[in-house]
């Protein structure tokens, strides 16, 4: 399937919405999915990327709800665009906070105190 050797399914996910502000405005969008996961796996498979969907809810809520504001920056050189996903990403790892917890606190607390922001870079594990 699709020139991979371990893929067996493909599941495909339409999503229906409409924005707050403009509740008139239906939009939809298709994505496809492909899985090692055998066709008759069809309940794992519908999980998994219900999980995926939620890790990613979350990943974003903290990029684009804080200081970052990742979604309303275009970058003009693709490097420089890469370099800056790279570090938030780091940063995100890093960052020891809680669920709900906004970034811009510690935006603040950080740039109020730079060494605990330099101890966090050298000495901090990932958060898993």
């Amino acid at each position: 399937m699709a020139g991979l050797p371990g893929a067996r399914s493909a599941v495909t996910v339409q999503r229906d919405w409409s924005q707050k502000k403009e509740a008139q405005t239906a939009k939809s969008h298709t994505r496809v999915f492909l899985s090692s996961l055998r066709p008759e796996e069809k309940s794992r498979s519908t999980r998994a990327v219900r999980e995926h969907w939620s890790i990613e809810n979350r990943n974003h809520h903290k990029r684009d709800a804080s200081a970052w504001q990742e979604d309303r920056h275009r970058h003009r050189r693709p490097r420089a665009a890469l370099n800056l996903a790279l570090t938030r990403n780091a940063l995100i790892a890093l960052i020891p906070f809680e669920q709900g917890e906004p970034l811009a606190h510690f935006f603040e607390l950080y740039h109020r105190h730079p060494g605990q922001a330099l101890s966090l870079i050298l000495h901090s594990r990932p958060v898993l």
